[in-house]
């Protein structure tokens, strides 16, 4: 008898496990529905493969921020528009407008989750008549930030691996032919490891997540405690220097957000994936939220690290690589040189997401025809779903680009500030058609912000308005040609062109994202 009870519980308990295996199959199969049903209602076919969780979603975004191998890219800018202050007090002012961005970016994520992100939600948050316009300048000025931003990782990487050769070889690289033959094999080489497409990239997000937060812990903890002397707690929160020109010290503070600006930006790449994530419109925003948050209390945690650990601001003011030689006067060579090594790295994987991001948006815009000889560019050539020939089109663009650095430093130095202008202009158009529009969304997903939506679109916009000017004055006063801030120039000439191709093609041809269901990709 006993034998027969224990055998029916062995059964009943075999019939739970199988009913709890066919809930969670279930579940997974509703889930994948759901995002498919979600995005045939915006007009689109599923041409990704689900495979991107929580934890990918935060690491890309997370990843692509970068704020280890950028913190101290605009070092020398920042020390002389404020000082101490600015790198400190920088973070701690811009980081609530960055919440407030990402937030909204969050909202609409998780109402619209597709692969165009801001260019997308441009359309679907303006009138019929203004939309084809918003969304063809934001995919454009968006463009222009993700190429210039991509160059200005590839080409900080380059620096880093020469910084790295000068630490430890008694021969010093000095020729700018070297740091752009460096930069076209990182481009290369960022493209060639984009071509194996969402699972891949997933698996160098998840590793770098790990990599980052242990080298992060490893600089910020040996930096102070290796460093011969500190500065004191006066002078690493209170320290106010202006060697700008500008008699207006508060002018010269804002000039000295550029780092803080470049630092936290990044963010928005997670929805240029969002047709690969599982459970889009509840991931991606969790995503966003998560790398913000993570790369805010790591900006603050860096910038306290390096502060302490100064020891002579005017050597690093002078030189031509402050966090090489940084790392070298508070540790040792060698020691500097193996931070290099983590900061690189760190660099390299922002560099393929951003590659990648750029690549995913472009084919998004060729898909709705936004793009000259859209047929050629809307095409998943490879088994990996990847937009091979718009990967070898950035880095053919980035290429070009970089070549007149050979002949002028100017022309380098504003790609940094374009980069960070052109991104917070993109993020903030869909919140702005949003104002201007529809100020209820039409659909709300599960991530919204209920009654304080309005209000913190609001703050997200005018801060983006205010940020953009201050980013396009010159750094110092006076002006001459080498010190003018060509960054509004380049902002100048994207917007030209797209304005000029809208007037001669796109509003025309271009009525804003078009439906794909039922459309084959390779007839497109």
């Amino acid at each position: 008898m006993s034998g027969k009870i224990q055998h029916q519980s062995k059964k009943a308990d075999a019939t739970s496990m199988i009913d709890k295996s066919s809930d969670i199959e279930t579940a997974s199969i509703d889930t994948v529905d759901h995002d498919e049903k979600r995005l045939e209602e915006l007009g689109y076919k599923q041409e990704f493969k689900r495979e991107i969780n929580l934890f990918v979603q935060a690491g890309f975004a997370f990843s692509t921020m970068a704020v280890l191998p950028n913190w101290l890219i605009g070092f020398a800018g920042a020390m002389s528009a404020g000082g101490p202050m600015s790198l400190f007090w920088g973070i701690v002012v811009v980081s609530p407008f960055v919440m407030c961005i990402a937030l909204s970016m969050a909202e609409v994520f998780s109402a619209y989750p597709v692969n165009g992100g801001v260019y997308s939600w441009c359309y679907l948050l303006s009138s019929e008549k203004w939309g084809p316009l918003m969304s063809w300048l934001c995919g454009y000025i968006f463009v222009g930030g993700l190429v210039t931003g991509a160059m200005t990782l590839a080409y900080s990487m380059a620096e880093y691996t020469i910084a790295i050769s000068n630490i430890v070889n008694e021969h010093q690289i000095t020729n700018s032919g070297a740091y752009v033959g460096l930069y076209c094999a990182y481009l290369l080489l960022g493209v060639a490891y984009s071509y194996f497409g969402v699972k891949f990239s997933g698996y160098l997000n998840q590793f770098m997540v790990f990599w980052v937060l242990i080298g992060s812990t490893i600089i910020i903890i040996t930096m102070p405690a290796m460093a011969p002397t500190h500065h004191s707690a006066t002078w690493v929160f209170t320290e106010f220097q202006n060697s700008t020109g500008y008699q207006n010290s508060g002018l010269a503070f804002f000039l000295g957000l550029l780092q803080a600006g470049w630092t936290l930006i990044g963010y928005e790449n997670g929805a240029q994936i969002a047709e690969g994530t599982k459970n889009a419109a509840r991931t991606g925003p969790r995503g966003i939220i998560i790398a913000v948050i993570g790369a805010i209390f790591q900006s603050l945690a860096l910038c306290i690290s390096t502060l302490f650990s100064i020891q002579d601001l005017d050597e690093l003011l002078e030189s031509s690589f402050p966090l090489g030689t940084l790392f070298v006067r508070a540790t040792t060579p060698k020691l500097a040189a193996f931070f290099l090594v983590i900061v690189c790295i760190s660099q390299f994987a922002s560099l393929c997401n951003t590659l990648f991001t750029v690549s995913q948006l472009m084919w998004s815009m060729s898909r709705d025809k936004c793009l000259p000889n859209h047929q050629v560019w809307y095409n998943l050539s490879n088994n990996y779903q990847m937009p091979v020939r718009l990967l070898l089109l950035v880095a053919l663009i980035c290429i070009v680009l970089i070549m007149p650095s050979l002949a002028s430093s100017v022309y380098w130095s504003a790609m940094m500030s374009t980069s960070v202008i052109c991104l917070n202009v993109a993020y903030g158009l869909p919140y702005f058609c949003r104002l201007v529009w529809k100020r209820d969304i039409v659909h709300r997903g599960p991530f919204n912000l209920g009654r304080y939506s309005l209000i913190i679109n609001f703050f997200a916009v005018a801060w983006i308005a205010f940020f953009g000017v201050i980013l396009c004055i010159p750094s110092v006063h006076p002006v001459d040609p080498v010190t003018m801030n060509w960054a509004s120039l380049m902002i100048g000439a994207i917007l030209i062109f797209s304005l000029v191709f809208w007037f001669i093609s796109g509003r025309k041809n271009f009525k804003g994202p078009i439906k794909t269901l039922g459309d084959d990709i390779n007839e497109k």
